[in-house]
């Protein structure tokens, strides 16, 4: 009998960690106790490698977790007389039950078993507990985490669905040394223990949202609900742009960047001393639209959030000299102020100084009566930069004043500080679109506390996508219903339609049309466009939901010759089957049926469908989803990387779905002369490499459609066409690398079952991407395949 107990599995279907069964020894040689010792060091050492090589941090995957067990199981069935004596196994046994940092279970199984209202109490506690290497302001340190929470979320932005606070990226460069997170990284040193205590089950991204919603309970403030099970990286996304312009500040360009620019990678906020630094609200109320914009708030949100967030705290800005260096420049010893201690009254953040309230610690609207009503005039602050202060404050006369952080008992006028506004702040009152909102905040708490409670959790959870948060049930507040900015999609049918039944009638319906008509490549490309919305930045797009049928997807250029045509091809089938069978499943079935029986001569590996979609009522969600690379001139090569990067697929997988069908007629559709095949070849619907071959066998000369003026690439001598994708694919040739787009190209222009199995395991992947479950699961796993679940591994993330 061996000494190791086979994997089982819980009622939830996860499995159970490894444990070394412990029981008496036999009796043996000398020689079988030697090579038992031996075996159970070599497993510790493995152990201890595998402990010693992650981080503590990084979520534990699936795969690694395999790896392992198919190792220790080829150990074990090496010597089944060689289990080591029960004193030795304990320790084993009792670090695999704990869940606590074990190398044996995935981050999903340990995510379950934290106790969340444990670690609010524990967060409740660390909130009042100021420490001496950095004090508490006003005695708690909830606005501290509050901001920190706000800084790492609001990189977020709609444009590509980067940033945001899953992966816990606000602890690595660029965003630890953006100005707006000076001093933050305290906070780490704060909320270490609480990490340490609770292990990889409590991710960073977690941690840092919960910290900020209990502060905001302490203080009063209506939360809405909690999302938990961001998983954490252990790197950033891209630290540069990938462009040549580099970093675009909003402040240089007021008013003018563009709101679908995907390479744009700014600051968390606007320039709160103005555009260029000129204090002039009226100027900055474009920039500040244009910031919140870029992260999917309109003016409403917007006055809620930075009302909600300046409630609370103060800036910071003790002197004219500084906080120091960000921890780019120095990493040994980042932020060390330069004005006295560094900390507690001396303490440099922004170089603004002063509390927007009287009540710092108090929820309430005061902020938006304070802006509408008082005069307000611009002033040098204390750490020299200009903001504003109310007149009667003006020359430290008496007027709204706040106790400072750190008084002196009994409290006296010198105790008390004025209270200030940025200018920022100021364009609220300035602008009509922001100053609407600003006086009903004002006048209607409950306004207010409606407004804000669904926006925080807005600016917390839509980095995670749809129906990836895990219930938290034992907490005192749950994960709210599904929320607009979610684009929540209804049930799908209850009696889902039989899909060999439904494959038989599209059989029996497709296949006796004329192929000429082109109906094979027209489905598989009304599939592939459906589904390529999808972006594993922040889990958004897909086919599920079918919202290709209308706007804006179906308006999209990419998307012309395909929609009401494909529409057309189907709706037979879709109205034999009524309810049953949604558009979303029907488009995707049709095109898959479609690549596994084309060419029935070669060995085509069969693609599983997996049902269960959608039909939503609106395309609202495929706002920001159009494709940003689809053969137009001005497509370029890291522009083509950077928007497959966001697919979650690999460049080999992407450069395969490239060599799908292609029709001609929905070429002629967008404005091109044609396809890179003959109208009947192409028609045909054939499926192999004979696109790779094409490509890098024929000279492509620079070409332009008469009838449209588009610019594409034709073949010497011959009515064959490639767009600017294609030949892409071509300049991405970097000497001796194996996985350059050109090398890829010529591996399947060599091998065709490379292709055919490459690409299948890319199209089930991207056609089921959009069926997460949870924080690591896909409703489809059998047919999307291992280690393509809820995981967000890719560098684009």
């Amino acid at each position: 009998m061996s000494g190791i107990v086979t994997p089982a599995s819980d009622k939830k279907g996860e499995t159970l960690p490894l444990v070394v069964a412990p029981r008496k020894p036999k009796d043996s040689t000398l020689i079988v106790w030697t090579l038992g010792f031996l075996l159970i060091l070599g497993i510790g050492a493995m152990v201890t490698f595998f402990i010693i090589s992650i981080d503590s941090d990084d979520d534990d995957s699936d795969e690694r977790t395999g790896e392992l067990r198919d190792l220790i199981d080829d150990l074990d069935g090496s010597d089944s007389d060689s289990t080591p004596p029960v004193s030795e196994t304990v320790g084993i046994a009792a670090s695999a039950a704990s869940g606590i940092n074990s190398v044996w279970e995935p981050y999903i199984t340990l995510l379950l078993r934290i106790d969340f209202e444990a670690v609010r109490k524990d967060i409740r506690l660390l909130l009042t507990d100021s420490q001496e290497f950095w004090p508490a302001d006003y005695g708690t340190y909830a606005p501290f985490f509050i901001h920190w929470a706000w800084h790492c979320s609001a990189t977020y932005r709609v444009t590509d669905g980067r940033g945001g606070c899953e992966g816990g990226r606000v602890r690595f460069e660029p965003e630890r040394s953006f100005g707006e997170n000076a001093n933050k990284d305290r906070a780490i040193y704060l909320l270490q223990p609480i990490k340490d205590k609770y292990g990889r089950g409590l991710s960073w991204g977690d941690l840092i949202i919960l910290t900020a919603n209990t502060a905001y309970e302490e203080l009063g403030a209506p939360v809405l609900g909690y999302c938990a099970g961001r998983i954490d990286q252990i790197d950033t996304y891209h630290p540069t742009i990938l462009t040549d312009r580099g970093q675009i500040p909003l402040t240089d360009q007021p008013g003018v960047l563009p709101l679908l620019d995907p390479q744009f990678l700014g600051n968390i906020c606007t320039d709160a001393e103005g555009v260029n630094g000129t204090a002039n609200p009226v100027n900055t109320s474009s920039d500040v639209r244009i910031t919140f914009t870029v992260k999917g708030f309109n003016d409403e949100e917007t006055v809620a959030l930075v009302g909600g967030g300046h409630a609370f705290g103060k800036a910071h800005g003790a002197c004219v000299d500084g906080g120091g260096d960000p921890p780019n420049i120095n990493p040994a010893n980042p932020w060390k102020g330069k004005c006295g201690t560094g900390i507690g009254e001396d303490e440099y953040n922004s170089g603004f100084e002063g509390p927007w309230t009287t009540h710092p610690t108090r929820w309430d609207n005061e902020y938006f009566q304070n802006l509408i009503n008082f005069e307000w005039i611009s002033e040098e602050g204390q750490g020299g930069r200009t903001q504003w202060g109310v007149s009667s404050n003006i020359n430290n006369a008496l007027g709204p004043r706040a106790v400072k952080p750190f008084p002196d008992l009994p409290l006296n006028k010198d105790d008390t500080q004025p209270i200030m506004m940025l200018t920022t702040d100021i364009s609220f009152i300035t602008d009509s679109g922001f100053k609407i909102w600003v006086e009903k905040f004002a006048h209607d708490m409950h306004a207010f506390n409606d407004t804000w409670s669904k926006v925080w959790f807005k600016v917390t959870t839509q980095d995670v996508g749809y129906n990836r948060c895990l219930p938290t049930t034992n907490l005192n507040f749950f994960l709210p219903p599904p929320q607009p900015f979610q684009h929540p999609l209804p049930p799908p049918p209850e009696d889902i339609a039989d899909l060999f039944e439904v494959q038989a009638l599209i059989n029996k319906t497709l296949y006796r049309l004329d192929e000429q008509i082109g109906w094979k490549p027209l489905l598989v490309t009304f599939a592939y466009n459906c589904a390529q919305t999808w972006r594993n930045t922040d889990h958004s797009g897909g086919c599920n939901g079918a919202r290709i049928r209308f706007s804006p997807g179906k308006d999209w250029n990419s998307n012309a010759g395909v929609v009401d045509e494909g529409q057309t091809l189907l709706a037979p089938i879709k109205v034999q089957f009524d309810d049953s069978l949604t558009w979303a499943d029907l488009i995707v079935q049709a095109g898959t049926l479609i690549i596994s029986n084309a060419d029935p001569d070669q060995s085509n590996p069969k693609i599983p469908f997996c049902p269960g979609r959608a039909d939503d009522t609106d395309g609202d969600d495929w706002e920001y989803l159009e494709p940003l690379v689809d053969g137009d001139f001005e497509d370029d090569l890291i522009g083509l990387k950077d928007y497959w990067l966001r697919s979650g697929l690999n460049f080999r997988e992407m450069v395969a779905l490239v060599g799908r069908m292609r029709s001609p007629d929905q070429q002629r559709a967008m404005g091109y002369a044609g396809s890179w095949a003959n109208d009947t070849w192409a028609n045909e619907g054939h499926h192999n490499n004979q696109y790779f071959q094409v490509l890098t066998s024929e000279v492509w000369e620079e070409f332009t459609v008469i009838r449209t003026g588009k610019k594409q690439f034709k073949a010497k001598g011959k009515d064959l066409f490639m767009l600017k994708t294609d030949i892409l694919l071509l300049d991405d040739d970097e000497f001796d690398n194996p996985e350059s787009l050109k090398s890829i190209v010529a591996d399947f222009a060599f091998d065709n079952y490379l292709f055919l199995e490459t690409f299948a395991s890319a199209w089930r992947k991207i056609m089921n991407a959009d069926r997460v479950n949870g924080p690591t699961s896909n409703s489809c796993a059998d047919a999307v395949g291992a280690g393509f679940g809820g995981e967000d591994k890719s560098t684009g993330a």
